[in-house]
C-alpha cells in the first residue's frame, strides 16, 4: 500500500477510536475506506456551515473545491476534505475556534499565478501565514515546473545571500525540470517550489502595502509520531524526519530577502519600499499539530 494511504488509515484509526465518526465514503458505486463516511462528512460540513460560516464560505469558494466531489473523466472521487489525511481538514480542526483565523488565503505572486495559503490571521503586532502539510511528503514529486519561474530560480542560485540553489533542465518552451538544493542537501520531500511561490505571494503583498506588520510564516507539518502506525512505520517516520531536516536546512529569511530583491529589481515592484525593513520583520517556524500557536 502507498505510504500516504497508510498514513490515512493510521489517522483514521486514531480519530475513530476517540470520537464517534465513521469511515467509508461511497460515490459512483465505489467505497473509499480512507475517507469519512458520507454521513460523517455531511455532519462535518453542516457543523462548519452552522458554527464556522466564514470557514464554510472560504472552503466553498476556494480553488481546491475542498467540500465537493471531484470528477475526472468517468470517475468520481470524494471531497478532498473528507480524507482523514487532508491538510485542510487538519488545520481547520486545529484553528476553527481561533477568533479571526481565516482559511484559504490567496495572494498574487507577480511572477505567475496565485499562491494559495492554508491559513492567515492578524494580531496586534504581526501577520501570520500558515501552510499545512499532512500526507503530501509521502507522495512522489516529478519536479516539473513552468518556465515562468526560471529567471527567479536563476537569481536565487546566483545569490550569495542564500544556500538554496535550483538546478534547471529545460524540457521545452513551457516546462523545465528542477532539482532544489540547500547547500549539499537535496530538497526532495519538502515542497520548495510551492514554498517559493508562497514567499512570492507574501513579498508581493508587503511591497504593495497590503500589510505593514511583522511577518510570521508557519509551516504546519503533521507529525506521524503522535499516532500508532504499524505497516510502513519506519519509512513514514524516516520521511517525516527527512522533511524536517530539509526544511531546517534552509534559512528562509535569507531566501525571502532574495525574493523581495528580485521583485523590486527584476520586476520593478515598489522600488521605493524599504527592503531591509520588510526582510527584518520576517520569521519562519516549523510546527506540528502539538505546538501550533499564533
Amino acid at each position: 500500500m502507498e505510504l500516504n494511504k497508510i498514513l490515512d488509515y493510521a489517522i483514521m484509526a486514531d480519530e475513530t477510536a476517540k470520537k464517534p465518526i465513521k469511515s467509508g465514503y461511497v460515490t459512483n458505486g465505489k467505497t473509499y475506506d480512507n475517507y469519512l463516511s458520507n454521513d460523517s462528512f455531511a455532519e462535518f460540513v453542516e457543523d462548519m456551515k452552522t458554527n464556522h460560516p466564514v470557514a464554510y464560505e472560504m472552503y466553498g469558494k476556494g480553488g481546491g473545491k475542498e467540500l465537493e466531489e471531484r470528477k475526472s473523466g468517468a470517475n468520481v472521487y470524494p471531497p478532498k476534505m473528507a480524507s482523514f489525511g487532508s491538510s485542510s481538514r487538519m488545520i481547520y480542526n486545529l484553528m476553527k475556534d481561533v477568533d479571526g483565523f481565516l482559511f484559504e488565503k490567496k495572494l498574487p505572486t507577480t511572477v505567475g499565478g496565485i499562491a494559495n495559503l492554508d491559513g492567515f490571521t492578524e494580531t496586534a503586532d504581526k501577520c501570520v501565514f500558515v501552510e499545512a502539510k499532512c500526507r503530501e511528503p509521502y507522495t512522489s514529486k516529478d519536479g516539473i515546473i513552468e518556465r515562468k519561474y526560471e529567471d527567479l530560480y536563476k537569481a536565487i542560485t546566483a545569490s550569495d545571500k542564500t544556500a538554496v540553489s535550483c538546478d534547471i533542465y529545460v524540457i521545452d518552451e513551457r516546462k523545465m525540470e528542477v532539482k532544489f538544493m540547500s547547500g549539499e542537501i537535496e530538497i526532495h520531500s519538502f515542497d520548495m517550489k510551492q514554498m517559493i511561490s508562497h514567499l512570492l505571494g507574501v513579498a508581493t503583498a508587503y511591497l504593495k502595502g497590503e500589510f505593514d506588520k511583522k511577518i510570521d510564516f508557519i509551516y504546519l507539518l503533521f507529525n506521524p509520531k503522535f499516532i500508532e502506525i504499524n505497516e510502513g512505520k519506519e519509512e513514514i517516520h524516516s520521511i517525516y524526519e527527512q522533511t524536517c531536516n530539509e526544511c531546517n536546512s534552509v534559512d528562509f529569511k535569507a531566501l525571502f530577502d532574495v525574493i523581495v530583491d528580485y521583485l523590486q529589481t527584476a520586476k520593478g515592484l515598489s522600488k521605493d519600499k524599504n527592503k531591509a525593513e520588510i526582510v527584518n520583520n520576517f520569521s519562519f517556524r516549523l510546527c506540528d499539530q502539538s505546538n501550533m500557536n499564533i
